[in-house]
């Protein structure tokens, strides 16, 4: 594995091309200086990667289960400075990068979520006892201090001091103001209002608070005298940009961030079927072209605001669960003895949530399969939607993860169960029938 991450990185161009390097379930995201100097079709002749992708301002190298691990030994490779800034970027690349840390906190936070819905609902835990109330509490920490994880992605994209970044979230969530709110008198700053807001959970202030902290921590480090810089930087960051999350980022931030859950709200009572619907076809695509982030930040709003999520899980669901019913179509219907165990290995982990294997390995290839699973997962998606399916955790939608569907509604779980079953019986249905053989390409 060590040989491979030096290879990768010989062939993204040298760890001096290198701006910044982040991961996913699947993926190792790189941000080059110059893509040109990338070798793609080198890269994609080693048998452990499944894909390169580039898209999104990213090189996205796909690589399975293995990639936390290649992560690390590429990371190893890499200069310990601070990378330059990555200049100009898109949307999704920005969004990518400033979630992708944070992922494994709210995953595990799901998982324990998960975890608690069971042991009530089978009885073996009361949510009365401490023992429930401490485990909740260490469930919610990851989405009560989202501030602080989103300003350390914040930070390297925007390439300033994650300590800094930190701090300031750490502004946002001190116990001390919201005690000044709670006192019901009007707080000032200097003769300013400071706007009472409860930024626990929030995504867009400290996104804004950050990227005006690196734009000041840039003129600073500039125009500063290098002797007094060392202890007058930090003093000034802290001193203006404090202030100004308090009084105007923050505020703002926070309306945006609630406008945008109220619209998602209105989206859900008016057409609750149409995301679900349309996720659960076109997931596959938006994996395919880098694109699969661009919901997050509203899914993870709603999480942290109102306990569940319509945006992301539920089409995703009927989505991976598609994947994995055209793979082991596929399995059962080839004749090739290499693409049967290929299918079979890739379907089952599609089931479990992780669909690039299936994807890139077995449906893309053949393209019928993909059309099908595409198909399975919008029907099971319109069902997810018409249903009211709400997503309780962040995990990766499969059957490992049935349990982030247990919560407040009974009937949720046993919405998410027939959406598995339409979206996996269409899709096998479909793939079983429609794809021959002797059609492999």
């Amino acid at each position: 594995m060590t040989q491979l991450a030096s290879q990768i990185l010989a062939l993204v161009g040298g760890a001096d091309n290198v701006v910044s390097l982040t991961h996913c379930a699947t993926r190792l995201r790189f941000v080059l200086k110059d893509p040109q100097r990338v070798r793609t079709t080198q890269l994609q002749s080693f048998p452990e990667i499944i894909s390169v992708v580039d898209s999104g301002g990213q090189l996205q190298i796909v690589v399975g289960a293995q990639v936390e691990t290649l992560y690390h030994q590429v990371t190893a490779l890499l200069p310990t400075a601070t990378p330059v800034s990555a200049g100009k970027t898109n949307l999704i690349a920005l969004i990518s990068t400033i979630f992708t840390p944070m992922i494994p906190a709210l995953t595990g936070a799901g998982m324990v979520k998960a975890i608690l819905s069971l042991l009530v609902l089978t009885g073996s835990l009361s949510t009365n006892g401490q023992t429930y109330q401490l485990l909740n509490m260490i469930a919610d920490a990851a989405f009560y201090f989202m501030p602080m994880l989103l300003a350390y992605g914040a930070a390297v994209q925007f390439t300033v001091n994650p300590a800094m970044a930190i701090t300031i979230a750490g502004v946002l969530l001190h116990p001390s103001l919201q005690q000044l709110f709670a006192s019901g008198k009007a707080v000032h700053f200097l003769g300013l209002p400071v706007a009472a807001s409860d930024y626990a959970g929030s995504v867009l202030p400290i996104v804004f608070t950050v990227w005006l902290l690196a734009q000041l921590d840039r003129f600073l480090e500039k125009s500063l005298p290098g002797f007094i810089k060392f202890f007058v930087k930090p003093l000034l960051l802290l001193l203006i940009i404090g202030p100004l999350a308090l009084i105007a980022i923050g505020p703002v931030g926070l309306l945006l961030n609630d406008g945008i859950a109220a619209g998602a709200a209105w989206l859900n009572q008016r057409v609750s079927w149409l995301i679900p619907l349309l996720m659960g076809g076109l997931q596959p695509l938006l994996i395919i072209t880098g694109t699969a982030w661009a919901l997050t930040p509203i899914a993870t709003m709603q999480l942290s605001k109102q306990g569940f999520e319509t945006i992301n899980g539920p089409g995703m669901l009927a989505s991976n669960i598609a994947q994995g019913g055209a793979t082991l179509a596929v399995a059962l219907r080839t004749r090739d003895h290499q693409l049967r165990q290929t299918a079979l290995s890739a379907g089952l982990t599609a089931l479990i949530g992780i669909t690039e294997p299936s994807l890139y390995g077995v449906t893309l290839v053949l393209r019928k399969p993909l059309i099908a699973a595409m198909i399975g997962g919008a029907l099971g998606g319109l069902y997810a939607g018409l249903s009211g399916l709400v997503r309780y955790a962040f995990v990766s939608p499969g059957l490992a993860a049935l349990p982030a569907f247990i919560g407040a509604k009974p009937m949720n779980i046993v919405h998410a169960l027939i959406t598995v079953a339409i979206a996996f019986g269409a899709t096998f249905v479909i793939t079983f029938c429609w794809y021959r053989p002797e059609e492999q390409v």
